[in-house]
């Protein structure tokens, strides 16, 4: 399992303003833990006991619905925190199901342990509030994506998110998202049944804007497909039936 001093992605976490003595001492406190693809990191409803941050791999963070479906909320990466914003709720629940998307680490730090450095580490404390801030904005965005723009619109998207976030630059053009993602997943994050989902992206791929490799996504013109949700960017795109 990764250590503080020394880690990759140490500058990424909410203590990397730390001390080299300070991630000593919250070295013999965090806890370190491996996941396999499909294995629940915390359930939503349950308890918020500290913070997570990914310290390598995938992981969803899902929200179940009102008749069954699901809604992956965001994707975290590596470096990335997870359960920042339930550590303040009132009721102290989980508002999300975390589940690893591949082999995925995690390191855990006890909520008591956490308030007690941010009382004395203002600096690890305004990279937190970086971290919610961060998260309110782009929760903001998602609903006014969801309620301004349809779902061929939302699918453009967040193929480029993805691709920008976890994507590898092709010698012969475009960008391969390394995070295989099913249709199922895809459907989840944009807010579209199954169905849609794939006839959005069967019509994606016969216009050229992107294709399959090895159970991974190819974005083929990033351009163009920027002009499908913001279609003011650039001239007309031809739109496929819904």
């Amino acid at each position: 399992m990764p250590q503080c001093q020394g880690c990759r992605i140490c500058d990424q976490t909410v203590w990397s303003t730390l001390s080299d003595q300070a991630l000593a001492d919250l070295a013999e406190h965090r806890v370190s833990s491996r996941f396999q693809k499909g294995d629940v990191i915390f359930h939503e409803g349950g308890a918020c006991f500290g913070l997570y941050n990914v310290c390598s791999g995938k992981v969803k963070l899902v929200r179940a619905g009102r008749v069954g479906r699901q809604t992956i909320v965001r994707i975290a990466g590596s470096g990335r925190t997870l359960a920042e914003t339930d550590l303040f709720r009132e009721d102290g629940r989980h508002s999300v199901t975390a589940q690893a998307m591949e082999e995925t680490v995690v390191c855990y730090l006890p909520r008591p342990v956490l308030m007690d450095y941010l009382k004395t580490q203002p600096t690890m404390m305004m990279e937190l509030v970086q971290r919610l801030s961060d998260a309110l904005f782009k929760a903001e965005q998602r609903v006014e994506s969801l309620a301004t723009k349809d779902a061929r619109m939302r699918l453009a998207e967040f193929l480029l998110e993805v691709a920008e976030a976890d994507g590898q630059a092709r010698d012969a053009g475009g960008i391969r998202v390394r995070l295989r993602l099913t249709r199922e997943e895809i459907a989840e994050v944009i807010g579209a049944t199954l169905e849609t989902t794939i006839r959005l992206m069967s019509a994606l791929k016969k216009e050229g804007l992107v294709a399959d490799e090895e159970g991974h996504i190819l974005v083929l013109d990033p351009e163009r497909l920027r002009r499908v949700h913001r279609p003011g960017a650039g001239g007309p795109v031809a739109h496929s039936v819904m």
